[in-house]
């Protein structure tokens, strides 16, 4: 059984050095179609003006704005389960799991990043991001261009799989 799991806009900081590569998601073969969002979201963050990254990140708070003024390439990654905050990550509350609990969550919950797209609670390389829910990275709707490129596979993987929204 799958669990789809929404994301939440809270997220833990930190992280190792590791960095995003083409095995590092669910769907490595949709890979490059991933960096290309990743690509446009990273490039519009190196180069728009404070007002559009207000709105991109969905805060007017300076000290946020700042913090994600970044390069979402070298921003320390850590576990995709592990890098959300909120309620229902906190109900989950993960780290209180035993080995097999977590295994069994790694495998099967799958978090609908608004970035990210797609994700394995299990994949390992996830950076700390900002991006408010609905809101366009440029001219790309991220929920439109993940639909477009990425529901055959998620399909194709649910197929035959029960699993709890």
């Amino acid at each position: 059984m799958k669990i789809l799991f929404s994301p939440s806009e809270a997220k833990h900081t930190g992280g190792s050095a590791s960095f995003i590569k083409d095995d590092s998601f669910l769907f490595p073969s949709l890979f490059n179609k991933r960096l290309e969002i990743l690509t446009a979201y990273n490039t519009f963050v190196l180069t728009a003006s404070n007002e559009k990254l207000i709105k991109l990140f969905g805060t007017k708070k300076q000290t946020v704005v700042d913090y994600y003024h970044d390069d979402l390439m070298k921003r320390k990654t850590m576990k995709v389960i592990e890098r959300y905050d909120g309620v229902a990550y906190d109900y989950l509350d993960y780290s209180t799991l035993d080995d097999s609990q977590k295994l069994y969550i790694d495998k099967n919950v799958i978090i609908f990043s608004n970035l990210f797209g797609p994700l394995l609670a299990g994949d390992a390389t996830l950076p700390d991001y900002k991006l408010k829910q609905g809101e366009k990275i440029g001219d790309i709707a991220p929920e439109k261009f993940y639909n477009e490129h990425f529901s055959t596979a998620l399909d194709t993987l649910l197929h035959q799989e029960h699993y709890l929204d």
